[in-house]
Order: C-alpha cells, then sequence, then structure tokens
C-alpha cells in the first residue's frame, strides 16, 4: 500500500447505492440458489440501509414489502424463506404437530420479524401460533431443531445456530417479560437451553456443536447472544440465575486470538494469496515466531474463524460482536485501528460494500456484516448497533415499542350500525365501550346462525 497521511473511511453514499441497488433491480445469477433465504437478504438490505441512516423508502414500497413478507407467514407459526415455499393453506392442513410440506423455518422466522420493524411493525404476526411452533421445536436436551415432521420427530441439526434465532424470536415475541408459575408451561425450557449453551463450550474456552467438537467464532456469537437475549451472560442483571458462559477470561481470550496479521500479496507470486493463506493462523502466545501471526504493529488484521483458517470479513462481526456483549470494554482488547484498514483498504469494493476475502467481489451477507463490524466498533457515520440482534440499538428500541403495541387488546363497538375498532389504551376506550350500540339484526342474524350451526356440528 502506498503511505498517506489520509485515513481509510467507510465511503457511505457508495454503500448506500449498493443496497438501494440489492433492492431495486436483480440480483446475480449466483444467488439463484439462495431463493429459499431470500427473505435472508431482504433482512441485510433492510436493516444495512437502516445502519448508513440512508432516506426512508416511499410508503408505497413499504407497504408491499410489508405484504410480501406477511404472505411467508406459516398457518402453523413462524415463516417460510420465500413465497415460492409457502404452499396454499389447504396443503398443510390442520393442527400443527407436523408438517409434510414445506414448513416454517427459523431463520426465515427471525429475519421476517426484524424486517417487519422496518416496515410497519408485528401487526399481522401470528404470535400465539409462532411461539407454540417455537415450544415444538425443543428437544429433551434443551437443543432446537430445524421442523417436526408427521410422525412427531424433531429433525435438523443441535448447532447453536438454531438456539439463537429461537431466542431471537422469542424475545422479539415475548421480550423481558418473567412469566407466572402457571405460565411458564407455555414457554420453551430456558433452563434445558442454558444447559445446552453449556455444553457446548469447549476446553479452551471457544464454543461448538459440542464440547468434543472445534471451536468456531459463528457458534461462539450465536450462544453468545443466546445467553444475552436470555438474561444470562456473566454481566447480565439475572437474580442470581447460573450464566450460560461458564468459563469469561477463556472464552475472551479465545475471541482476541481470533486476530491475524496480513500482509498484502506480492504482486509477482502467480497464486493470489498463496503466502497468506499459507501463514494465517490463530494467536495463542503474546510473541509468536510464526510470520502472520503479530498483530500489535500489523497494518492490517483480519479475524479467522478457527485455528489456522483464513480470515474473512465475517469474522470480524462474530468476534468483536462477542466480545462487545460480554463486557463494553473489550472492545479495546483488539487492534481497532488495523482492524478498520483491513476491512476498508481489502474488503470494502469500490461500488460499495465488502467482499469475503481480499479481492473479492461484494455479496450482500459479506456487505453487512463488514458494515456492522464497524457499526460495533463505533464507526463514524453508523448507528450504534446492538450486537445480540445485530441491528441499530434504535431498531431494538422500535421492536420494543412495537411488541408493546401489538400486545394491547382491542374491542369492538357499534355505532350509527357500524362497527369500529378501538385499542384498550385509547383515552376514550371505557366511554366508546360503554356507549356501543347493539349490533343491527341481520348481523345478530348472521351470528346467532353460526352459533347454531357449531352447537350442531
Amino acid at each position: 500500500m502506498a503511505e498517506s497521511d489520509e485515513q481509510p473511511k467507510l465511503n457511505i453514499p457508495q454503500h448506500i447505492k449498493y443496497w438501494h441497488r440489492c433492492l431495486n433491480s436483480l440480483l446475480p445469477t449466483q444467488y439463484t440458489s439462495t431463493d429459499s433465504s431470500r427473505m435472508t437478504l431482504g433482512f441485510f438490505i433492510l436493516s444495512a440501509l437502516d445502519l448508513l441512516s440512508a432516506p426512508p423508502l416511499p410508503l408505497k414500497q413499504n407497504s408491499e414489502i410489508r405484504s410480501w413478507i406477511l404472505k411467508c407467514q406459516h398457518p402453523h407459526g413462524g415463516f417460510c424463506g420465500s413465497p415460492n415455499h409457502r404452499y396454499p393453506d389447504e396443503f398443510y392442513g390442520e393442527g400443527g404437530g407436523g408438517e409434510s410440506m414445506d414448513p416454517a423455518n427459523l431463520p426465515a422466522t427471525f429475519f421476517a420479524l426484524l424486517s417487519l420493524s422496518f416496515v410497519g411493525g408485528l401487526e399481522g404476526v401470528q404470535r400465539g401460533k409462532c411461539l407454540a411452533w417455537l415450544k415444538r421445536l425443543q428437544r429433551s436436551d434443551g437443543s432446537f431443531g430445524e421442523l417436526v415432521t408427521t410422525e412427531g420427530e424433531i429433525t435438523g441439526g443441535y448447532d447453536m445456530r438454531h438456539c439463537y434465532v429461537l431466542a431471537a424470536v422469542r424475545w422479539i415475541l415475548r421480550g423481558d417479560e418473567v412469566l407466572a408459575e402457571g405460565q411458564k408451561g407455555e414457554d420453551i425450557n430456558v433452563e434445558a437451553l442454558v444447559g445446552h449453551l453449556k455444553a457446548g463450550q469447549t476446553y479452551d474456552g471457544g464454543i461448538s456443536e459440542s464440547s468434543s467438537h472445534e471451536a468456531h467464532a459463528g457458534y461462539m456469537y450465536c450462544a453468545v447472544a443466546s445467553s444475552s437475549l436470555l438474561n444470562r451472560l456473566p454481566n447480565s442483571q439475572n437474580g442470581g440465575a447460573e450464566p450460560a458462559v461458564t468459563n469469561l477470561d477463556a472464552t475472551i481470550k479465545w475471541l482476541v486470538s481470533r486476530q491475524v496479521a496480513y500482509e498484502e500479496e506480492d504482486e509477482d507470486e502467480d497464486l493470489p494469496m498463496k503466502k497468506e493463506r499459507e501463514a494465517l493462523g490463530g494467536v495463542y502466545d503474546n510473541s509468536p515466531s510464526i510470520p502472520g501471526l503479530t498483530t500489535d504493529e500489523a497494518e492490517f488484521v483480519g479475524f479467522n474463524g478457527r485455528c489456522n483458517k483464513s480470515v474473512d470479513t465475517c469474522y470480524a462481526f462474530w468476534a468483536t460482536a462477542s466480545l462487545d456483549m460480554l463486557g463494553e470494554n473489550n472492545i479495546k482488547l483488539v487492534n481497532t485501528e488495523a482492524i478498520r484498514r483491513f476491512l476498508f483498504e481489502q474488503t470494502q469494493h469500490r461500488i460499495g460494500g465488502f467482499g469475503k476475502y481480499p479481492g473479492s467481489p461484494p455479496d450482500i451477507y459479506h456487505s453487512y456484516l463488514g458494515l456492522a463490524a464497524l457499526a460495533v466498533m463505533k464507526e463514524p457515520g453508523l448507528k450504534p448497533l446492538d450486537s445480540a440482534l445485530c441491528i441499530s440499538k434504535q431498531q431494538r428500541e422500535r421492536i420494543s415499542k412495537a411488541r408493546a403495541a401489538a400486545l394491547v387488546p382491542t374491542r369492538t363497538y357499534w355505532k350509527n350500525g357500524f362497527c369500529y375498532s378501538i385499542r384498550a389504551d385509547h383515552p376514550d376506550f371505557e366511554t366508546k365501550i360503554a356507549e356501543s350500540e347493539e349490533p343491527p339484526r341481520d348481523v345478530m342474524n348472521v351470528l346467532e346462525s353460526s352459533v347454531s350451526k357449531e352447537q350442531a356440528i
């Protein structure tokens, strides 16, 4: 890199153009295989524009996006990943014991609820069905699967990703409410989930699918964020409940050790990044002798997800966000300036967005997590980030308000032959209900006829 006194920075207008292009034009053919994850792509676009403080979308477009999301809602609870995976209701049968057709899935539900918060709120979400569906996905060991078959078997992996998105969906719909003893049967088994999170912690302070597997930064984030959303981190105010992260010092050390010094490739080398890929690895010693591992004086520092793996844009988020949730001062433990330079000068693309590796073209996934990593490090021009939900703190507050609004009961009243709906928190609620007239006779006839038919059945 040529020497320059100019500090690298985020090209906000260019990034906004990139995200608008992703929203308003056809995506490259490489995205064809992600049709079942269109809900995920939609969330990244909406949240990126929010982090960048882009101008609001037109009301008509907002309405269209909201309608598209709600069309993906599954009749038995949750959301599907795209309209192509949402069949007409009659194909699913009655009840929610199991699915023989394309079921709802946890990631799509998580991203659908987050996306709805950008385009109008949680009205229209079948909250009760969704929470009941979450409960059906939990195994006896506390883990969660992906779907329940018609035979009642919970299938899917045991890893931390399902725990995370489920804990997030539960928080979005239920919040931090403390259930009475008689209501706990309606909820997931939180203690069993916490036990599963503990069981994934490895000897070196990392977290994986189980303690016998290799630790991974993505699983680490999912477990730490789950613990945060359950109010079970070591630094949480949880009334004395045992935290889900049991060895805090080792966990922080493992995360800090994901930093890797990166050197720009030699133009004379035949293979791109050959030397760097051979040298990249985890940092476990204060004075390593292996090239590429000393980060204190490095110009560029990236993060890997596992020991002896290459740097990748997304791990800058998984690692720094985990550190942030485990203590607000933990970000000072990493080389933020060299990390910024790596993101800005190695993976930020000239058309906007971020690539996976230095020299890679931008993609939606890495472009969003690149922004999120910078927001964790308090990059000027980006909104402060809530690390647990991977959205702006402002948006988390909006979700809390949207949840509260959606939980307010409504009643109907009649006046001059017309039916009106009124929320219980409306200042005129008591007056309107007290002054309600009788429904018109023809309406009463229809209602009485329906009741008679139900009794006959």
